[in-house]
Order: structure tokens, then C-alpha cells, then sequence
């Protein structure tokens, strides 16, 4: 039996597709294997947000062909797409793939192993060339035995000035809701109990006919709501860009859904927010936060802050530093600017020296960190329901690991197998990056 290795890297659309793609793989009789074990093909799933992702795809593939030179080398998604030149003169790839050529993976791995030729690059399709939503009726993606991946959405005209998706990924394409339904139902019934909704940006789903109201993921949630089974809806994101307090309190009506938001912030001063094309304010940004923490003071928002921007002074800094204070994240992913080709961010003067790009990077998360303790702390003698995922060792015990509808990871002591079972527990103190979790009667 052949064998395939996935090296999936950057989003959640990113884990969903090359879970679509090793399901095409064992139907065509291969067997998926681990990243690091031997294989006959390796398929590096690309991301290219950062000049890091890059790094990784490169030195990924470079480890494997040394473990296995005959193997058949694949690179696929953003990172060729937006760079083939570069990805052209790495060595060892004999594959290369573009966002909307990556699903010929299996047909031309086949066609390589038994020696016949194959075009070496297939990056044909720019942006303006993908107009429709290429529905592959996947079965979805499990992130873990309980919660599973749908992604609804492709593509994003949004066009910040520092990042390279738009350029990736093309503009909006919205999945077709009965197609959305077909697989919500098929995962329901297969036992997921959390079902995440994905896309290049999920606000947007069902506004490439013009409309400037995100009005179509209300409907995918509206409808998923509607199916039978006891489950809950997370949404992997909502952009800013797009959505408004207004428009957040209208999703307080499903039940189903879970008290979780990634707001994506980038920064904290208005002026950056600007340079980097953000259509709001950082005032307009904290009128979604106090809606959320109105409706619900627990409400776990997550989000993701840019240090070192070109242009961004230490008071710009500062202003973002004083907005995590202010949202009283439960986690914020941070990172140095990066340069990315094509975006107007990468010829703009001010470009920080890395050295200071990456101490304040260190100095946001180390603040995000003792805000994220402070909230959690916030939650201790408060009910959560758990969604039990795994059981994990935490100070010398064996835990069982789950997250609250908020997000929360909670560490809690249990008999027995109750991997995707909902659990009625207490919050109690803080620990690693979530709390304990005591059953309620205790």
C-alpha cells in the first residue's frame, strides 16, 4: 500500500483541506501516515503569511528527502502561489501546487510514481481568474475526536495593506448552504459534538453579490441551528473589517452557538489601524467587546496583534499594549511584522529593524499572558460546560483536558472514557493556559 505524509501549516482552512485532500488519498487505496514517518509521497500544505511559514515548508521538505530520496515531493497552496520563483529553486520539490491546483494532488503524485511526466508547476490561476466556489463536498475535518472543521467560505477582498491572502487565495467565494448542511448533518450524525465554521474570512460569506451586509453567516448558523442533536457551532473567526457591534448582538439569539470570537485586532493605535487598510477604529473595535462582555461577561475573545509595523512608534505600541488591557483577552497570538511580497505594507517606509520588532513582540505577549491569568482568574466558581477531549498530565496528574463554549481549556479528574461527552463542571483556580475544573457537587 502507498503511503502519504501531510505537513499542514498557518489556518484552519489550511487543516481542512488537507483532511478533504487524505480522504481523496485513501480513496484511491494509499494509506495516510504521520508527517515524520517514511512515505512515498510528502505533501507540504503551505501558508504563507509569514516569512517563517515559508522557512518551514522549505525545511520540512529538505528533512524528508534526506529520510527518504525516492519519495515524491509536493508543495501546494499560498506559499507558491504567491511565490513561485522562489519555491521553484528549492531542490528537493518535484511538485508544485497552486490554491486552486492543490486537489490534483493525488492524480499527479499516481502519475509521478509511475514515471510518467508531470507539469513541475501548476500556479495558473491568478486572482481575478477564480470567480466561483469549487465545492469538493468534503466530509469535514476533525481537529480532535469532538470538534470537527466545515469550511464555508473562500477567498477575501479586504486587502490590508500587510497581507499576501488576498493575493493567495482569491476573491469571495461562498459554499452553497445546502452544500454547508449536507456535511453538518453527516458530522452530527457521526458523533461531533462542536462543529467550527471556517474560511479565508468568515464575515464575508455570502457578500460577493455586492451586499455590504454580512447577513449570509447569520443564515449558515441560523440553519445549522436548525439540525437535530446535541451539539454546539463555533465560528473560527469574525473580522472587524466587516462586522460591527450591531451586527455581533444579532448572533446572541442562537443558543447553539458558543461565547467565543476571534477578533483579529492588528493593533491598538488608529494610526497603524489605518496604514494597515482596517475599515474601523480601535473605539469601534472595543464597542464589539463591551457588546460581547454585555451579553455575556465571560465571553471569550481571542484575537491577533501585529508588533513592528512599518511606521509604529513606541506610543503606537503602547496604544496596543493598552488595548489588550483593555479587552481582557483569554489569548492573544502576536507576531513581529513580517514583509510579504505583492502587499503595499512591504515597500512603506519605517520599516522596524527586527531586534525591536521581536522585543516588543516579547513584551505584548508577556502583558497578553498576565491579562489572560487576570480573566481566567475572573472565572473561578462559575458552571461551564466542557466538551471532554483528551486526557492530558497536569503538575504530576492525569486530567482530562476540555474546553468551555468560551474557549477556556479546563484540567479536570474523571473515571472512566468520557472523550466527547459534555461535562457539567465549576471553574476553580487558574492553571497552564486555562483552569481547573471541579465537578459541581464538590
Amino acid at each position: 500500500m502507498k503511503k502519504v505524509a501531510f505537513y499542514t501549516l498557518g489556518c484552519k482552512v489550511n487543516q481542512y483541506e488537507s483532511q478533504l485532500l487524505a480522504d481523496m488519498f485513501k480513496n484511491k487505496g494509499w494509506q495516510v501516515v504521520s508527517e515524520e514517518d517514511p512515505a512515498d509521497v510528502y505533501i507540504v500544505n503551505s501558508c504563507s503569511v509569514t516569512r517563517l511559514a515559508d522557512r518551514k515548508s522549505r525545511q520540512y521538505l529538505r528533512r524528508m528527502k534526506r529520510v527518504n530520496p525516492s519519495a515524491c515531493m509536493i508543495i501546494a497552496g499560498c506559499y507558491p502561489q504567491t511565490n513561485p520563483d522562489e519555491v521553484r529553486e528549492i531542490e528537493e520539490v518535484d511538485i508544485i501546487l497552486g490554491t486552486a491546483d492543490k486537489l490534483r494532488a493525488v492524480e499527479l503524485a499516481e502519475e509521478f510514481l509511475e514515471g510518467r511526466d508531470v507539469p513541475s508547476c501548476t500556479v495558473e490561476k491568478p486572482y481575478a481568474d477564480s470567480a466561483v466556489y469549487v465545492d469538493h463536498q468534503g466530509c469535514g475535518a476533525s481537529e480532535s475526536r469532538t470538534r470537527a472543521l466545515i469550511k464555508v467560505q473562500e477567498g477575501c477582498n479586504r486587502f490590508c495593506s500587510y497581507c499576501v491572502i488576498p493575493y493567495a487565495r482569491g476573491p469571495i467565494r461562498s459554499r452553497p448552504l445546502e452544500s454547508i448542511l449536507s456535511e453538518a448533518e453527516d458530522l452530527i450524525g457521526r458523533g461531533y459534538h462542536e462543529l467550527v465554521l471556517t474560511g479565508i474570512n468568515t464575515a464575508l460569506y455570502g457578500t460577493e453579490g455586492g451586499s455590504s451586509e454580512p447577513s449570509g453567516i447569520h443564515n449558515v448558523i441560523a440553519a445549522i441551528s436548525q439540525l437535530g442533536g446535541d451539539f454546539r457551532i463555533r465560528l473560527s473567526s469574525l473580522e472587524p473589517t466587516v462586522v460591527n457591534a450591531a451586527y455581533v448582538e444579532k448572533l446572541f439569539a442562537f443558543g447553539k452557538l458558543c461565547h467565543h470570537l476571534h477578533l483579529s485586532v492588528q493593533s491598538g493605535s488608529d494610526r497603524i489601524i489605518k496604514a494597515m487598510n482596517r475599515r474601523y477604529t480601535s473605539e469601534e473595535y472595543m464597542d464589539i467587546v463591551r457588546a460581547l462582555r454585555s451579553f455575556d461577561p465571560d465571553y471569550g475573545i481571542t484575537t491577533d496583534i501585529i508588533t513592528g509595523f512599518p511606521g509604529e512608534t513606541e506610543e503606537d505600541f503602547g496604544q496596543s499594549l493598552e488595548l489588550v488591557r483593555r479587552a481582557k483577552y483569554l489569548k492573544v497570538h502576536g507576531f513581529p511584522y513580517s514583509r510579504r511580497p505583492h502587499t503595499k505594507a512591504a515597500d512603506m517606509a519605517g520599516q522596524i529593524a527586527p531586534p525591536v520588532k521581536k522585543e516588543r513582540n516579547r513584551i505584548l505577549i508577556a502583558e497578553a499572558d498576565r491579562v489572560s491569568l487576570e480573566f481566567r482568574q475572573g472565572l473561578e466558581g462559575k458552571p461551564m460546560r466542557v466538551l471532554a477531549e483528551e486526557q492530558t498530565e497536569v503538575e504530576g496528574r492525569l486530567l482530562w483536558k476540555g474546553r468551555a463554549s468560551n474557549y477556556t481549556p479546563v484540567y479536570f479528574p474523571w473515571d472512566g472514557d468520557i472523550a466527547n461527552t459534555f461535562i457539567d463542571l465549576t471553574a476553580a483556580e487558574p492553571v497552564l493556559d486555562g483552569v481547573y475544573g471541579r465537578k459541581e457537587n464538590q
